[in-house]
């Protein structure tokens, strides 16, 4: 039973006091996380879409048991708070009973129970490599953290995280304000991974007390750090968990009470994501034991840690271990026990400022022949924003230094000020930060070839080779507004760049708005439609305009537009729902008569058309007759003033002169819906894209087949035909080199056709 409500990333979990049940702040602490990183809204869809297609095809990969590394930061302002060793045990031998489903109170109460296969070591090797018993210890001066994550860093009183690929952090200090304790979902900060315990809710002895004294804050959070999801889903009876075999709930549970009904069905109160007191939980179900496994699959968010070698015996040094050790003077090189370290060589430098995702970062040093001579990265292990700084030793000879960014926006300047510096005897050989996918820029150490604007190379701060930069000529592109590069018309045409409309259609700007200066040529529909000061739902800028429930009222009007020369008119626009009930939907209405009647274009509804709290984007053509009194107009139909749709960035364009009969988004939702006779299914992601689409298309037979890709304005960007076989089977299109904005992809048999539209963002 899937939840509509977007994924959420931090859960808190509190008590007024220990006779208080368990309680969570959850969409504030996301509204104020998504304010502050929207791109962390993109990596939770990519983590959710990857487990819901593990669940419903689980191929595994990883077999038997998992075994999580742990260590744990006790961070202590008193010697009761130091908690003892022997309290840490107890706290990993109840996680290790729970989610092995060993604990002594597992019952046969609800059959689906199960053993997650999942267990918890404290680390016997430190980052360094060194033997450790996994727990630090960090006396502070600080008396009650809060959730604002300050105990994770030296810098604020607490202690820094190890590496989140390698370990699952565990922080134990006093939290205050009566919070039990609060963790992280996976896909966010390094820095900030893990779970966060207080004192006095941590293992079954010592300062442990009741009702919360058996250890299972711990197993809820842990719970939450791998991708689980509150029983009731922090909704009524039509949002749940994304767990199948969990019923669904309309609320919490607090203390033990067994044999409460709601939503028609007896809730399962024992299950550790419930509020019950600690001796009444005793299971996890088979349908999150899926879920949990599903992050350590081929590219999942917590795969890292099966490699970690955190639990497994401290290497012995040697002069081959890729670590400066022992007394080394160099890596591997030096001292007493090694070889003298190579001086026929220059100190290369990289210096890389980290922007706020550094595990999308990395780097590579290739000579003359290709071989890469060093490199590093990426760097999930990384606080965001934080500097690392690599010395290579490299011979003479002339190199290519290439960064690479896998989201591929560079490390400047959308989310955090990354930049990145090679320096070659203390001269800058190579710099930037504001890329897209990568940038290679070639070096040569002890005297190299001349660099110049015809040597094939490129160096000397071209941006394209032998082009481009200080010293070279402008690079020929398909948006310089010259006709060149080939092309047969200005920007368009030729061997690189994108066909040339031929369809004798201009485009004309007729009116755009975000919001912010006021409403223009949009009008107030009533109590139910507000230009909306939440900036969180806004795109551009900080309005938009917010509608609910009631249709009579609950509607944005535009003034009339003279469109009586226009063959097409294109209205763009993004949107977020909140709260909306599955079908409960919005809808785009034009008129041509000044209002007097209305035709719906198009409706979007919640459960089908879109998903509450994901940004969506629409471009929406039409094709016809216009006049000089057309109107426009959002309504939206829900039932409950707590659901609403934002809109904002509403930009209207319009075609003169003939109209391109690009496939429109009405047309294209009804090609999903019919399919062809020989195609049954195909889904499309990611969505929205960076570098790659890919299509997995379930045929019947095999039959030859075109794809083609459009773009808004109907121009052809790509187009191939080759044999479709009979199955299922994934087709790749790449789209890196195409600009941000809004594409249909066309697949085509015979007379047939489906269109999936996609977003490519850069």
């Amino acid at each position: 039973m899937l939840k509509n409500a977007l994924l959420f990333m931090v859960f808190l979990c509190t008590l007024m006091s220990v006779h208080a049940q368990r309680n969570c702040n959850t969409m504030e602490v996301l509204d104020k996380q998504l304010q502050e990183d929207p791109k962390r809204l993109i990596k939770m869809q990519a983590i959710e879409k990857a487990t819901q297609k593990f669940i419903n095809n689980p191929q595994k990969v990883v077999n038997g048991t998992i075994t999580i590394p742990c260590v744990v930061h006790v961070v202590y302002n008193g010697s009761t708070q130091n908690i003892s060793d022997a309290q840490i045990a107890s706290q990993m031998t109840v996680l290790n009973e729970d989610f092995r489903r060993l604990n002594s109170d597992a019952d046969g109460t609800w059959p689906q129970a199960s053993d997650s296969e999942i267990e918890f070591c404290l680390a016997s090797v430190d980052p360094n490599g060194n033997a450790t018993n996994g727990i630090t210890r960090t006396s502070t001066t600080v008396n009650g953290f809060g959730t604002n994550d300050a105990v994770k860093f030296n810098s604020s009183g607490g202690k820094d995280a190890w590496p989140a690929a390698d370990y699952l952090n565990i922080w134990v200090c006093n939290i205050g304000g009566g919070i039990l304790g609060y963790a992280q979902f996976p896909g966010g900060n390094p820095a900030t991974d893990g779970v966060v315990n207080d004192y006095r809710y941590f293992g079954n002895i010592g300062t442990a007390t009741a009702p919360f004294d058996l250890g299972r804050t711990m197993t809820h959070e842990v719970g939450h750090y791998l991708n689980l999801r509150h029983i009731w889903g922090d909704g009524n009876c039509n949002v749940d968990d994304f767990v199948s075999d969990t019923p669904t709930s309309d609320a919490s549970n607090g203390g033990c009470n067994v044999g409460h009904v709601s939503c028609n069905s007896v809730d399962m109160v024992q299950n550790y994501m419930d509020y019950s007191d600690d001796a009444c939980m005793n299971l996890f179900t088979e349908g999150q034991k899926t879920r949990m496994r599903a992050l350590f699959e081929a590219g999942g968010a917590r795969v890292s840690l099966l490699s970690s070698p955190a639990c497994g015996t401290p290497p012995t040094p040697t002069c081959d271990d890729g670590i400066q050790n022992q007394d080394e003077t160099g890596v591997d090189c030096g001292g007493a026990t090694c070889p003298p370290c190579n001086t026929n060589c220059t100190d290369v430098v990289v210096t890389i400022n980290l922007d706020n995702y550094p595990e999308e970062t990395s780097w590579t040093i290739t000579d003359g022949s290709g071989s890469t001579v060093a490199s590093g990265g990426t760097y999930g292990s990384q606080p965001d924003g934080s500097t690392v700084t690599i010395t290579e030793c490299l011979a003479d000879g002339c190199y290519d230094f290439t960064i690479n960014d896998s989201y591929g926006d560079g490390i400047c300047c959308a989310y955090g000020n990354g930049s990145y510096n090679v320096t070659v005897n203390g001269s800058t050989v190579a710099s930037g930060g504001s890329f897209g996918s990568s940038e290679t820029t070639n070096f040569c150490i002890g005297g190299g070839p001349v660099e110049t604007c015809d040597d094939g190379i490129q160096n000397q701060g071209e941006t394209g080779v032998d082009c481009g930069g200080p010293n070279c000529p402008a690079c020929e592109t398909c948006d310089d507004g010259i006709q060149n590069n080939g092309e047969t018309g200005v920007d368009c045409g030729g061997p690189n760049c994108a066909p040339c409309n031929t369809g004798g259609c201009t485009d004309v700007a007729i009116d755009f708005n975000n919001l912010d200066s006021g409403w223009g040529n949009w009008n107030d529909g009533g109590s139910d439609c507000v230009r909306s000061t939440a900036e969180t739902y806004a795109y551009s800028g900080t309005r938009s305009i917010r509608l609910r429930d009631n249709t009579s009222s609950s509607v944005a009007t535009s003034d009339n537009y003279n469109l009586a020369g226009f063959e097409e008119v294109t209205i763009d626009f993004t949107y977020v729902g909140r709260s909306m009930e599955n079908g409960e939907d919005f809808w785009l209405q034009a008129s041509t008569n000044g209002g007097s009647s209305w035709q719906t274009i198009t409706t979007y509804a919640s459960g089908s058309e879109f998903t509450n709290l994901v940004r969506e984007f629409e471009s929406v053509t039409m094709v016809g007759t216009f006049t000089s009194t057309t109107k426009f107009r959002f309504r939206c139909d829900a039932s409950s003033n707590a659901d609403y749709v934002y809109i904002d960035d509403i930009d209207i364009t319009g075609c003169v002169n003939g109209a391109r009969q690009i496939i429109t988004p009405s047309e294209a939702v009804e090609a999903e819906e019919t399919l062809t006779d020989n195609i049954s299914d195909v889904k499309l992601y990611p969505n929205p894209a960076v570098n790659d689409v890919t299509l997995e298309i379930s045929s019947l037979e095999a039959k030859s087949t075109t794809f083609m890709i459009f773009n808004m304005n109907g121009q052809l960007m790509q187009q191939f035909t080759q044999e479709l076989e009979a199955g299922s089977q994934q087709k790749v299109l790449s789209v890196d080199q195409m600009q941000a904005g809004v594409y249909y992809v066309t697949i085509i048999q015979g007379e047939q056709r489906i269109v999936k539209k996609f977003i490519v963002i850069k």
